[in-house]
């Protein structure tokens, strides 16, 4: 007799193997993973933190840097982009995700004693009940340093991305959250010390 934590564990399991194949593996400076937060099937919300893919892309180094404050989301994180209707529902720049969720979010944050920084952009997002892409483009300073396309394939959609941080790259940082066309949904300002 199958019991419902075996079957729990049957529909994580195709869960994960369907995310792998259908995230996009985004550059070799970042990951992506993506959580799915409704509430529709089979699939609860406590369930869906087992729905996390991280792809193939390059492992980067982590540590224990020091976050000096709490970020808080800004106000641009309730903007609607008229073009695609998605609208960011909470956004982090923050040391790591454990469950789905930020951990260790800040607005300045400071390399290991190696000079190594791995940051996480952690972005919840609302919208249509469609599958559609969102992208983390990171910034130092005007300079693009990577751009991270997300899936997004459900009315309420909680995804990440990472980025490994340099000594030689300390400053003013800043990530957009974007749609397909371009349309700035969030951004976050931090810096590392």
């Amino acid at each position: 007799m199958t019991t419902l934590s075996d079957a729990r564990a049957a529909l994580t399991a195709l869960i994960l193997v369907v995310a792998a194949l259908s995230l996009y593996a985004g550059p070799a400076t970042a990951q992506t993973g993506t959580a799915d937060t409704t509430n529709q099937g089979a699939v609860s919300r406590a369930d869906s933190a087992a729905a996390v893919d991280e792809t193939g892309a390059v492992q980067e180094p982590t540590g224990a840097a020091e976050t000096e404050a709490v970020q808080e989301p800004t106000g641009a994180d309730e903007a609607v982009a008229p073009t695609s209707g998605f609208s960011v529902l909470r956004a982090y720049i923050c040391k790591g995700i454990e469950q789905s969720e930020p951990t260790e979010a800040g607005k300045s944050f400071v390399p290991m004693a190696d000079g190594v920084l791995r940051l996480c952009t952690f972005s919840e997002i609302g919208g249509p009940a469609r599958q559609d892409t969102v992208v983390h483009v990171w910034y130092w300073g005007d300079r693009e340093m990577a751009r991270v396309p997300l899936g997004v394939k459900g009315p309420r959609w909680r995804t990440w991305s990472t980025k490994q941080i340099l000594d030689e790259w300390r400053g003013e940082w800043h990530v957009e959250i974007v749609d397909t066309a371009g349309v700035l949904l969030s951004r976050l300002d931090f810096s590392v010390e």
